[in-house]
């Protein structure tokens, strides 16, 4: 049974925000490209463009399109509802499959190959749970895998948040941070969601708004 929603908050609203700026930065890395690349990652991302270019484009898709799968009015308008769920789906799988393709030739070794390649397998796994979910008609486990699959979108937020207080930490030492980062983005991020979903089943067990 779906979980009563409440308006969305400063929280939602600050999740808005925050992934438009990012979504834009990813739209931009598309279609400018290589003048806006970071300096470090500009020979892979030039080398393998039909990884960059795609992961960057959809995965601001994605961004964009995920927190209004949690908004009241549109989960009460089925229909676009659903509409807008098999857009972030499609945007997620092909977000993931390049950036699982683009993990493989990070920037650090393989510390970001595992970080990022993980990253990358637990997008296409939770969305694709979701999905499944949701075609098997359990609106709660969907909901809940997507609460998961938007916390490895929202990951690209986080990146970019922490790589400046990471390059103060090491001194402006780029390797090491983005070798923390391609962890550090998308791993506190899971136990965040998994707390979100305990809250959802407390509070739809109480009968209370979900946000």
């Amino acid at each position: 049974m779906p979980l009563p929603l409440t308006r969305p908050g400063n929280g939602w609203r600050l999740m808005v925000v925050l992934a438009a700026l990012t979504a834009a930065y990813g739209f931009a890395t598309a279609l400018v490209g290589p003048p806006i690349f970071a300096p470090n990652l500009k020979a892979s991302f030039v080398a393998r463009p039909w990884g960059i270019y795609p992961h960057a484009f959809f995965g601001g898709i994605a961004m964009i399109l995920g927190p209004f799968q949690f908004h009241r009015g549109l989960l009460r308008n089925r229909a676009r509802h659903r509409k807008v769920g098999q857009a972030y789906v499609a945007a997620c799988l092909i977000a993931g499959m390049a950036g699982l393709y683009m993990a493989i030739y990070s920037y650090g070794g393989m510390i970001t190959h595992l970080g990022f390649g993980g990253l990358a397998v637990a997008l296409l796994t939770t969305t694709g749970l979701a999905f499944r979910a949701i075609k098997a008609r359990d609106v709660a486990t969907h909901r809940e895998w997507m609460i998961r699959s938007y916390a490895m979108i929202f990951a690209a937020v986080m990146l970019r948040i922490e790589i400046p207080l990471l390059m103060i930490a090491t001194q402006g030492n780029f390797d090491v941070t983005y070798r923390i980062v391609a962890w550090l983005c998308w791993v506190p991020n899971i136990l965040v969601a998994e707390l979100i979903v305990r809250q959802t089943r407390v509070t739809a067990a109480a009968g209370l708004p979900a946000f």
